[in-house]
């Protein structure tokens, strides 16, 4: 695939995660797929793998909404950054449901061969998601006066 095409499957692949269409986004992904992320220290094996992950992830936030902020593509891979916004309507990684309406960054980079992706890595910033739904406050740095 060109870098372009691999720009536009990673909008398709957005609009399909939004469009709650899992299906069509999980052929997509390679039998062979490895996905890493902090919150998946074991990392995801395949495609039933993601299918778990974003299940878990649309059951705690049933109005999650992505939005791609940028797109960069080069070689064999993309790399997205995301600012991914919904409600806390669900258990989400053992946080109880607090009703509360989040916004937080994300940056995923995935290989892509053949048309699927093989492997992906998802950095978010998830310290801003658990201090927006309470369960811990970031420590602020305090800015420094100009003379």
């Amino acid at each position: 695939m060109t870098e372009e095409e691999m720009i536009q499957m990673t909008r398709e692949n957005v609009a399909l995660l939004n469009a709650r269409d899992l299906d069509h986004y999980l052929e997509r992904i390679d039998e062979s797929y490895v996905g890493e992320s902090e919150m998946f220290p074991t990392g995801l094996r395949g495609p039933e793998a993601v299918r778990r992950q974003l299940s878990m992830l649309l059951a705690a936030f049933p109005d999650l909404h992505v939005e791609i902020e940028q797109i960069l593509a080069s070689g064999d891979h993309v790399v997205s950054r995301l600012r991914l916004t919904g409600t806390h309507k669900g258990s989400f990684a053992g946080i109880a449901p607090t009703g509360k309406t989040v916004s937080w960054g994300g940056c995923g980079v995935s290989q892509i061969r053949n048309g699927k992706a093989i492997r992906g890595r998802v950095y978010a910033d998830n310290a801003s998601l658990f201090e927006q739904l309470g369960v811990f406050a970031i420590p602020k740095a305090a800015v420094a006066a100009n003379p």
